[in-house]
């Protein structure tokens, strides 16, 4: 899912007061391997191992991430708690609706540039709804993967290479296959890479929280 953040200037402070690690996104020789060097800042422990694994696991994430990194433009992987958004009719104080498990927001400055996407993870609801199933915790690390993979390569990342809204890779319009949205289809290129199946849908079903649900 997508929304706005049209406020360059708090999203840019925000990025800053939160004092991101380094995430390890691409792989570098170690003379490059700089701090600040990555452009996938997030300071939650639990979202900075997804983002290792798969790094780990995908060549086609390592190349865009690589690609991304050479612009100087960032990704921030954040929890609710971490961003509070003013203004937005039917969520509550920190971006998310109700039910919402995660959301990427492109910082949108001048000339529709996008320099910084924000993305929105409602970690503790992932959590709650797989602690409520008993799921084994690598059902748990899969479904993280899966969400992340979905909000930073098949939303964030297309914003970043391109600079600006041109970059937008939708999710699906109505009357739309899910498979052949843009950033499904993105999806499911790393998804391969990674043994993590195949989304056929645009709702949650293809998550392993999801089990059953239908």
């Amino acid at each position: 899912m997508r929304c706005t953040l049209r406020n360059l200037a708090l999203a840019t402070v925000m990025a800053c007061a939160i004092a991101p690690q380094l995430v390890e996104g691409q792989s570098l020789p170690e003379s490059g391997r700089a701090a600040g060097s990555s452009p996938l800042l997030t300071t939650n422990r639990t979202l900075q191992a997804s983002l290792k694994r798969i790094s780990q696991g995908s060549r086609l994430w390592r190349e865009a991430v690589e690609a991304v990194r050479r612009t100087g433009r960032h990704v921030l992987v954040v929890t609710p708690g971490d961003v509070t958004m003013a203004g937005s009719e039917g969520r509550d104080r920190h971006g998310l609706a109700p039910g919402v498990l995660a959301e990427a927001i492109p910082a949108i400055g001048e000339d529709s540039e996008v320099r910084l996407v924000v993305i929105v993870v409602n970690l503790r609801l992932v959590q709650d709804i797989h602690n409520a199933r008993l799921s084994a915790p690598r059902d748990v690390e899969a479904d993280l993967d899966r969400i992340l993979v979905h909000e930073v390569y098949g939303h964030a990342l297309p914003y970043l290479l391109a600079g600006d809204t041109s970059g937008q890779c939708p999710d699906p319009r109505d009357g739309e296959s899910a498979s052949e949205a843009c950033s499904i289809r993105r999806e499911n290129a790393v998804r391969a890479e990674l043994g993590l199946g195949r989304r056929e849908d645009s709702g949650i079903y293809s998550l392993a929280l999801a089990l059953g649900a239908r």
